[in-house]
């Protein structure tokens, strides 16, 4: 009975989180923050026997080191205002959740896979990372869904793998820029004074930098036109984007609210009444998809909760021992410090350590500290570290998603044809990101 009970319990205490989460952009009332980081713990309590095996390893690996530093650095009261901090992250995915509950019901999303279906088939796999790219800014994975029919499960396994690392590459790139990813809101809670309007508009020059080194790499016998036609057949797919992006730009230009209170805050009312535009009809799937997705991000919520814990007692620690003053007393160029934050995140999810381990500790020994890099270039460089790792880790939910969705081997995506555009990007992002610091400093 308590098994049946337990997927429930995860939805109501989440949609709890989250209207609480909201409360507190509002009324920050410390009762209020004991309260909802309790909640957070109970509902930690009731999910983490629900997530997959391997994530359920690497939270129980995660708490345990955070554990650990809190016992011998004196940091309990840190490991509860991690906590506590938590709660708005649990609002996050709530918000993600409905944003693409919401974005399902859109014709857009109909029309751009027509759209794509319709590509010569020498231009189809650029449509794919268009797509990929437009659509997974919001949808996140669900992406694959969308695309994956396209290819149909007879076609050849040279033709689906290629199909899921183009689909891979477009969907992960989302996260140089993209406000409605993961890796953007961990990027905030350790670098917060970085504006939104600026990373989002570096993300997407990478972006390009991104399609023109996969265009050469992957697609060259299709002409540079080729890939514009595909981009262009996709630009109605682009203004629904735009308009959740503009929300959350707005917001945060004209109040005092954090990136992530404007998502909670603005993308709840964008959707709903885009949504009532659409009628009853559509409002209710929504609503029912929103349901089910509440009781599907569990895992990601502890992970990152998990991970949030760890990065403040890491701060104990690194302030305890001395190791900021050691890394400034180094005095590394500028160069060497964003090789060292991209290579870490993407290199060691080859084999298999999440990127939001990697990301997390590369945050908190760079983003704090005066190394001559600016903390916009450090963001960038941990979300393009974040984009590759993504494509390739043996550990990333993307990869899984396309092994399943394609039906292709996850070790054949992981070091298939996208290493040499993990490896290409890499070493271009690091150049550029050191010229582009130099020149702002």
């Amino acid at each position: 009975m308590f098994y049946h009970l337990a997927l429930p319990i995860n939805q109501i205490l989440l949609a709890l989180l989250w209207a609480m989460a909201v409360i507190r952009i509002i009324w920050n009332l410390p009762e209020l923050r004991v309260v909802s980081g309790l909640v957070l713990a109970i509902y930690i309590a009731f999910a983490v026997h629900k997530v997959r095996r391997r994530m359920q390893m690497l939270i129980y690996c995660l708490a345990a080191v955070a554990l650990s530093f809190a016992a011998i650095f004196d940091g309990w009261y840190a490991l509860w205002q991690g906590m506590e901090h938590s709660v708005i992250f649990a609002a996050f995915f709530g918000t993600v959740v409905l944003l693409r509950a919401a974005a399902d019901q859109r014709p857009e999303i109909t029309r751009a896979q027509l759209l794509v279906e319709r590509l010569e088939p020498q231009e189809r796999n650029s449509g794919l990372m268009a797509g990929s790219q437009f659509l997974g800014s919001i949808l996140n994975v669900g992406v694959m869904s969308i695309f994956a029919p396209i290819i149909g499960p007879n076609s050849g396994t040279y033709i689906r793998k290629a199909a899921a690392e183009a689909c891979l590459r477009g969907m992960c790139l989302c996260s140089l820029w993209s406000p409605f990813w993961l890796a953007m809101a961990l990027c905030y809670e350790h670098l917060p004074g970085v504006a939104l309007w600026q990373i989002m508009a570096l993300g997407l020059g990478f972006v390009s930098i991104g399609f023109i080194t996969s265009h050469f790499l992957f697609t060259s016998v299709v002409s540079l036109s080729g890939l514009v036609v595909a981009v262009r057949a996709l630009l109605p797919v682009v203004i629904p984007v735009a308009a959740a992006a503009c929300v959350i730009l707005a917001l945060n230009a004209t109040t005092s609210l954090s990136t992530l209170q404007c998502l909670i805050t603005g993308i709840p009312v964008f959707c709903f009444i885009g949504l009532l535009l659409q009628g009853y009809k559509h409002f209710r799937l929504a609503a029912g998809q929103l349901g089910k997705g509440l009781g599907a991000v569990h895992g990601e919520v502890v992970l990152l909760t998990a991970a949030i814990l760890l990065g403040k007692t890491l701060i104990l620690a690194i302030d305890a021992t001395g190791f900021a003053q050691m890394i400034t007393a180094f005095q590394l160029p500028d160069w060497a410090i964003i090789t060292v934050i991209i290579a870490t995140i993407a290199l060691l999810a080859f084999i298999g350590i999440h990127q939001i381990i990697t990301a997390t500790l590369v945050l908190v020994l760079f983003g704090p500290v005066e190394t001559g890099v600016l903390q916009l270039i450090i963001m960038e460089a941990t979300l393009i570290g974040w984009a590759l790792s993504s494509m390739t880790g043996l550990s990333a939910v993307s990869v899984a998603v396309a092994s399943n969705m394609f039906k292709v081997s996850l070790e054949g995506l992981c070091y298939g044809a996208n290493f040499r555009f993990v490896l290409s990007f890499g070493l271009i992002s690091i150049f550029c990101l050191t010229i582009l610091n130099r020149i702002l400093i």
